[in-house]
This record gives structure tokens, C-alpha cells and sequence, in this order.
């Protein structure tokens, strides 16, 4: 586990080193995705602002937000878009350091690009490896075939490392259709309790007011990442918590929001684990 690149170790563990800048080479992807998100994230808000609740329940196009309650005191935390080389290592290792379990949704693409990763995450004692679809679209944007095929592909890809049965959706959207395909395939569907929005948050661990209100960030928090997610979490008294490996910043803080949860007396367990039942669709 002491193979990983020494910036993104010391990223992952807070060393002085956490304000390092990341690289030319990964901002450019991340840039990318990043309104990827922020235009899904847009139109979805736009929707379910305007639109009836029983239309959006018919339409099952936001399963990902979980409106159930979660488990009193349990945080589980979930890594949405790896294997992402570095970050992975990183993550596995912040979780024999605290020794608590996570959830890696693996682009199932990605996870054949780097296999090694995957086989990291799939061997480690407290990672499950969860299934994020073959390629990352939107499935609002995309014709039904081309939906049932990112399954069936990424199904395929990851029975190899003999995961549960978990998917999320890219960006968190689904279909009616998807969610039938998945389930008839004994998939259960996981979304999440809290957002912890990194994907917004700079290096600085600040956020613009603009995207402070896509991700409902309390006014006192949009200079703090941690405290962000800190007090979404304690809003929710727990649950499943949206992150991504892809974002640096992300691990710069990971050690440091997992200490702080600790430290509120949360416990944490897998996204598979019973008391989270209620949770999955």
C-alpha cells in the first residue's frame, strides 16, 4: 500500500504538503466533469423545482436522493469515479489508518484501464466495490438502448471481482427503465443522505455563492469544505456521504473530515450494511 505517488500519500494523510496545487494534467479533466456536474445538477434542481412530485415519482428520474432517514449516529462514506491512480492507494490506506470501511463506485471503463486498482480495492478488508456504470453519461441524455448497454457493460466488467450487487447512477440520475434493468439484475440502487459537494469546493476549501446555493452550503460554511460536510452530516444525525476520488482537494481533506466525524461520536459502516437497508432502493 506504500506504492502510491508521495504528494497524493501526503495529500491523504494532511502533511504540509495538502495545499499543493493539483497537477496541469488533472485539472483539465476535472474542470470538465466539474460542469458536468454543475449543468446536471442545474437542470435537476430546475426540475424537481417545477415540476409535480408524483410526475417526478413517476418518472423516477431522482433516485439518488434518499428522503429516508438514515441510521441514528452511522455515516457511511461512498467514492464516486475511480479507480483513479493515486487516489485510490490514498483513500485504502486513510482506511486502515482510522479503521473504518468505505464504498468505491468504479467507472467499470476506468476500473479496465487500471485493473490493478480495482483488484487493490476489491482485496482491501474494508473497501466494497460498487458499480457507477460502463463510460459515466448522464442517463437522462442518453436513449434507452444506450442506458440498458452501460449496464450490461459494466455488469460484465465488474462480475470479475465478485462485487455486491450496488449501483449508483452517474450524477445521480435515473430511469425507470435502468432502475427495472438493475434490479431484475439484483442490483440495489444507492444514492446518498448528504452531497458533500466537492466538486464545487476550490483547493482554498471555499465555494462561490452561485454554486453555495446549487448545494444548499450554509452562508458560514462557504469557506469551509469540512465544515460543510460536518454539518450536513449532523443535520442528518448520519448517512451516506457523496465524495469523489478524482478530486484532489478531496483527499487533501479526507483525514481531517473523518477525524471530525469521529470525534462527533459518529460510527461508520459499509453502504451494504443492514442498517442501511431502508436506504437502498
Amino acid at each position: 500500500m506504500n506504492c502510491f505517488p508521495p504528494l497524493l500519500l501526503a495529500l491523504a494523510l494532511g502533511t504540509a504538503q495538502a495545499q499543493t496545487p493539483p497537477t496541469a494534467a488533472a485539472s483539465a479533466p476535472q474542470r470538465v466533469h466539474t460542469a458536468a456536474i454543475r449543468a446536471a445538477r442545474v437542470r435537476g434542481l430546475a426540475e424537481q423545482m417545477n415540476l409535480p412530485a408524483e410526475t417526478l415519482k413517476q418518472s423516477c428520474r431522482f433516485e439518488s436522493d434518499i428522503s429516508t432517514p438514515p441510521p441514528p449516529g452511522v455515516v457511511s462514506l461512498s467514492f464516486d469515479d475511480g479507480p483513479e491512480p493515486g487516489a485510490t492507494e490514498a483513500i485504502l490506506a486513510l482506511l486502515d489508518k482510522h479503521q473504518i470501511p468505505a464504498t468505491f463506485f468504479l467507472v467499470a471503463a476506468k476500473a479496465q484501464q487500471h485493473p490493478e486498482l480495482a483488484a487493490l480495492v476489491k482485496a482491501h478488508p474494508r473497501a466494497l466495490v460498487g458499480n457507477h456504470s460502463w463510460s459515466h453519461p448522464n442517463f437522462h441524455d442518453i436513449a434507452p438502448a444506450q442506458r440498458a448497454s452501460e449496464v450490461e457493460r459494466s455488469d460484465a466488467a465488474l462480475a470479475a471481482f465478485e462485487a455486491p450487487k450496488l449501483f449508483r447512477y452517474p450524477y445521480g440520475n435515473s430511469s425507470c427503465d435502468s432502475n427495472a434493468q438493475l434490479q431484475q439484475r439484483g442490483y440495489r440502487i444507492v444514492g446518498w443522505h448528504v452531497d458533500s459537494c466537492d466538486w464545487a469546493f476550490d483547493k482554498t476549501g471555499s465555494i462561490d455563492p452561485h454554486e453555495a446555493k446549487i448545494c444548499g452550503v450554509e452562508k458560514a460554511n462557504r469557506e469551509h469544505f469540512i465544515d460543510h460536510v460536518v454539518a450536513a452530516v449532523k443535520a442528518r444525525k448520519g448517512g451516506i456521504v457523496l465524495l469523489h476520488e478524482i478530486h484532489p482537494h478531496t483527499l487533501a481533506r479526507l483525514d481531517e473530515l473523518i477525524t471530525r466525524l469521529l470525534a462527533e461520536g459518529f460510527r461508520f459502516a459499509p453502504v451494504n450494511d443492514p442498517a442501511f437497508e431502508a436506504s437502498l432502493r
